[in-house]
């Protein structure tokens, strides 16, 4: 008896670095996960997460299967997401740049005013020189930069203000993320910011904690923030950029081909995402403009005020980007 426990244990041990690496039991496919705060579809980012899984299996065939946790079941903070992913508790992750600015400062790019043009001006910026700067200061941490999607042109909303020109918004307490540059940006035309995570947005501007928020019209939708705002100004001031990531030690423990077959699902994913988001912004703008909240575009003069009393922003924070960064995502739009 003795010796068939020892036998048992033994077998257990020699097991161990197998199971340790991922795979299933008899060789079958290496298990990984996925987490996101954001749902299984709708939103900004469609079915993106479910879509990727997909194509990893699709592109690795078979040797790898992906469990998508959506909906923030592991957590509703993306901060933490993206720091498990780098723990290695998950294996992919995805989350505002906002949250990883430790990993690579560069990313503040994604924060300043009136940078970006077009969806297209965007995947120039993000898979040619700047992303692979991007990607090289992510593996400096661990993590594998696969890519960036891209939400959509923010706005400002409110619940009861009036919210038909910038002097309507002087004075208002506006929820923003936690980003210098968002707080500095509101600062600039008399609004009172209030970094908080967006999981927190639906309650402070229930209790009145804050009068306004800023965000994408997909995410106005998802979040739930269209059945509470009553008005919503279509500054479209910045865009906000999410990444999708990877720890990187579990990348580098798969064979060249599972690698290869992981960066074309993720450029895959991408790809549907960029063209989803497009077709989610009109979408999304009817929805909230059917529940009934007034919706209201800057004047051309405005904007060009908009654009006059932000611009300091860009010389202020660039010279901390640094690299020439500004500059070259600038000359991606030509």
């Amino acid at each position: 008896m003795k010796k068939a426990f020892v036998i048992v244990l033994l077998v257990s041990l020699i097991g161990i670095p197998l199971f340790a690496g991922g795979r299933g039991d008899a060789g079958g496919p290496i298990r990984m996960t996925f987490a996101s705060s954001q749902p299984p579809s709708g939103g900004f980012k469609g079915e993106m997460a479910l879509r990727f899984a997909r194509y990893v299996e699709e592109e690795t065939g078979g040797t790898i299967t992906v469990h998508v946790h959506h909906s923030g079941s592991l957590s509703t903070h993306e901060r933490e997401l993206l720091e498990m992913a780098q723990a290695g508790s998950v294996d992919f992750a995805m989350g505002t740049t906002t949250a990883v600015l430790g990993w690579s400062p560069s990313m503040r790019v994604f924060d300043l005013p009136f940078m970006f043009e077009s969806v297209e001006h965007f995947r120039d910026v993000t898979r040619g020189q700047v992303g692979q700067i991007m990607e090289d200061d992510f593996a400096q941490h661990g993590v594998l930069l696969l890519g960036q999607i891209l939400p959509g042109f923010r706005s400002v909303f409110t619940t009861r203000n009036p919210a038909r020109n910038l002097e309507d918004l002087r004075g208002l307490r506006i929820r923003v993320m936690e980003s210098p540059i968002f707080i500095s940006l509101f600062s600039s035309i008399d609004m009172l910011p209030t970094p908080m995570p967006s999981s927190e947005l639906f309650t402070a501007l229930q209790t009145g904690v804050v009068d306004a928020g800023e965000n994408d019209p997909a995410s106005v939708v998802s979040w739930g923030w269209v059945d509470i705002i009553g008005y919503y100004l279509l500054t479209q001031h910045t865009i906000s950029s999410n990444v999708l990531v990877m720890n990187q030690a579990r990348f580098n423990s798969l064979t060249p081909e599972q690698q290869q077959g992981i960066r074309r699902a993720a450029v895959r994913a991408i790809d549907y995402q960029l063209e989803y988001i497009q077709q989610a912004w009109q979408d999304s703008l009817q929805i909230i403009r059917d529940r009934g909240v007034t919706i209201t575009d800057l004047t051309p003069d405005q904007l060009r005020f908009l654009q006059e009393v932000t611009a300091p922003l860009v010389a202020q924070y660039e010279v901390e980007i640094g690299r020439g960064m500004v500059q070259m995502v600038r000359d991606a739009a030509r």
